[in-house]
């Protein structure tokens, strides 16, 4: 359709007053129509745009179970090491509590005293291991930056295995 000499007069006005305030006078059509004439003159950059983003939607689920698995494994071990630690523990406190002395000093560190002795309190001394050897294991976050970022991106917690 041609345009009137009016119509292009009006247009070239248009255009020049957009200049002169520093923007543009092309409307959202006119840019559409450049993007498609960019993506015409250029199909292997539009197909390998598509390509990346199919592969990266396709392969996103796999990547996400193998690094699920693999960041519980890491989980799972630390969790085995503080357990093993915390039975290692017990273990002497076993072998301590089997001997008579052992059992005289587990006595004595409760408040039990032999009938021709007696029993003294005393304060400000430091708590007992024990007490903490059934506390729920606590974790320390040693994690670096990029497992952090990781652990977003593939949205995973360690409230799933445990």
């Amino acid at each position: 359709m041609a345009e009137t000499r009016t119509a292009r007069r009006r247009r070239e006005a248009a255009e020049a007053k957009a200049r002169e305030r520093g923007g543009s006078s092309f409307d959202l059509a006119e840019r559409a129509g450049s993007i498609g004439d960019a993506a015409r003159s250029h199909p292997g950059i539009i197909i390998t745009l598509v390509a990346v983003v199919l592969a990266v939607v396709m392969l996103y689920a796999p990547t996400r179970n193998y690094y699920v698995a693999w960041r519980s494994s890491q989980d799972l071990q630390a969790y085995y090491q503080a357990i093993s630690e915390q039975n290692e523990a017990l273990f002497q406190d076993v072998g301590r509590l089997t001997s008579q002395e052992g059992i005289e000093d587990e006595a004595r560190r409760r408040g039990w005293v032999k009938p021709d002795e007696v029993s003294v309190v005393v304060e400000g001394l430091p708590e007992d291991e024990l007490s903490d050897l059934f506390a729920e294991i606590e974790l320390e976050d040693t994690r670096p930056w990029y497992i952090k970022v990781l652990d977003v991106v593939f949205f995973y917690s360690t409230d799933s295995w445990q």
